[in-house]
């Protein structure tokens, strides 16, 4: 009724599942591209700037004051007088895709990479 003995084809398996598993683990750590623009979308506009020239940048957007902060080629918010400073508290950006979001403000900041940068494709 059941076999005891681990087989040409268990080992098979096993083998299989552990790579899907190193895969899995591995995938998080991967080094994603550094980023060349931070993209600012509030309600109201889109602003693009460049990680490579440090410079702070004001914001007033639902009567949320921000300011941010491009330095070292990470960008990252270092004041704001929203209710919960959730984007005040996030890690500096700098790699294609990272994204820190001020809600209340309605602000989004996004770091975009070279040319052809994208995301993903809907069809």
């Amino acid at each position: 009724m059941f076999r005891t003995k681990f087989g040409f084809g268990d080992l098979i398996a096993a083998v299989a599942v552990l790579f899907v598993a190193v895969l899995l683990l591995w995938h998080p750590w991967q080094k994603k591209d550094v980023g060349e623009t931070l993209v600012i979308v509030t309600p109201d506009e889109t602003m693009e700037y460049s990680l490579s020239e440090d410079r702070t940048i004001e914001i007033e957007s639902r009567g949320v004051h921000l300011c941010i902060e491009i330095a070292d080629g990470k960008a990252s918010v270092s004041k704001s007088d929203c209710p919960d400073g959730v984007c005040v508290a996030s890690a500096s950006i700098s790699r294609t895709g990272e994204t820190i979001l001020c809600a209340p403000a309605g602000v989004s900041l996004v770091v975009k990479g070279g040319d052809g940068d994208v995301d993903f494709v809907a069809g």
